[in-house]
């Protein structure tokens, strides 16, 4: 979702030149193809983009006549996300990739309230940018949860407390949602030998191994604990070591270095959307899109729970239209081609081919191409392009 919204927007090649990460392993991030270096590379990037609004809001109170008002940061952000669509696309990326991190944390906490919270603002985004999956059964989660302080209040006091994640060490913020608890165990027990592939035949086979696979994990895991020692008295999260901080501190400078090189896109003052690198100006449809894709999914979300799942008008399998927003990424479709454009007028040409690139004055009045080219006999003289579009040659057509 937020590779959806962040192609074409110049941050790509920000992370490039703060060397924060390779030219391909950037273009990875689009896809989230590797999930911890995506999920690092967008800490990095709300850090420098937090920072980059609070240099814009200090410009602003330096800037401030005495005796105005001054707004406060939100209120700040409103009027200038009103103003400039530059400053308002920046300031909903900021937005959602605080929330996307707000998901992480409620899985990494255990928190519940929150995670049903962030997976409520994050659905409407799967619908406007035509998200299909996400977009059919997401709903239907978060119905199921929001619904079981009375349909099964015992589960939903066990979740409160932490009971929807695992948790494998006793380390902080390091719960993890239970498919990707599922995801370790299963890598743990096949190890290099194929593991469940081609038990999925054998139901014998497969139910000794959904019985046995986690027990046969937690003894691997046992084993390598005490091949490594004693147990290590600091459970603080990997990342909240001196290195792994003054690494994130130094990526989070060059970034923002980077960003204020290429121009603080909160100080923009024009109404053009712009590419961050390359200063492209968008078409005015990218930017009508980025102003309306947050309503519009929401539209999108609310209409479907109504029809589906409260009012049940239809099935939750029937389609979901897809939007096709010209975003960021969209290029404008290219019309014809030259080659086409004249290829169309050779063909409308009402009998007439003229040969590009000939000069008929040099050529003898006698030759058949200067008597064609002025116009002289043409009842008399075969149009060239009778048989140039025809899908078989001459002969097999019947005419010689």
């Amino acid at each position: 979702m937020l590779g959806d919204w962040l192609d074409g927007s110049g941050s790509i090649n920000a992370l490039v030149q703060a060397s924060i990460a390779s030219s391909g392993t950037a273009d990875s991030f689009i896809k989230a193809c590797h999930v911890t270096k995506t999920r690092h590379a967008h800490q990095v990037t709300a850090a420098s983009v937090h920072i980059l609004l609070q240099h814009a809001y200090d410009e602003y109170k330096l800037e401030l006549d005495a005796n105005a008002e001054m707004l406060s940061l939100e209120q700040w952000c409103q009027v200038r996300s009103q103003q400039s669509i530059q400053f308002y696309y920046w300031w909903k990326t900021l937005s959602l990739e605080t929330m996307m991190l707000l998901y992480v944390r409620s899985l990494r906490e255990g928190n519940f309230k929150l995670y049903v919270e962030c997976l409520m603002q994050i659905v409407p985004w799967m619908f406007a940018l035509d998200h299909t999956h996400y977009s059919r059964w997401l709903p239907i989660h978060i119905r199921d949860m929001s619904l079981l302080p009375k349909t099964h209040p015992a589960v939903f006091a066990e979740f409160c407390n932490g009971k929807f994640v695992v948790q494998k060490t006793q380390n902080s913020f390091s719960c993890m949602a239970i498919d990707q608890c599922h995801e370790q165990n299963n890598a743990d027990v096949k190890g290099s030998t194929g593991g469940a592939i081609g038990l999925m035949t054998n139901p014998v086979a497969l139910e000794r191994w959904m019985v046995t696979g986690p027990e046969v994990a937690r003894m691997v895991t046992e084993f390598e604990s005490l091949l490594a020692g004693t147990k290590s008295s600091d459970h603080r999260h990997h990342e909240q070591h001196s290195a792994v901080q003054a690494t994130f501190l130094k990526e989070v400078k060059s970034l923002v270095s980077v960003f204020e090189e290429m121009g603080n896109p909160f100080l923009e003052q024009s109404n053009d959307l712009l590419v961050l690198d390359t200063k492209d100006i968008l078409d005015a449809s990218v930017a009508e899109a980025v102003r309306k894709v947050e309503a519009l999914g929401v539209e999108q979300y609310q209409k479907f729970v109504e029809e589906r799942l409260v009012k049940c008008e239809k099935p939750v399998t029937d389609v979901i239209s897809k939007n096709n927003l010209p975003l960021l990424k969209h290029t404008p479709s290219k019309g014809s081609s030259k080659q086409k454009m004249q290829i169309e007028a050779l063909k409308s040409s009402g009998g007439r081919y003229r040969v590009v690139g000939i000069d008929t004055s040099i050529l003898p009045e006698e030759s058949v191409w200067y008597r064609y080219q002025s116009g002289i006999e043409q009842t008399s003289i075969p149009n060239p392009a009778q048989t140039e579009y025809r899908p078989l040659p001459t002969s097999h057509c019947g005419q010689h």
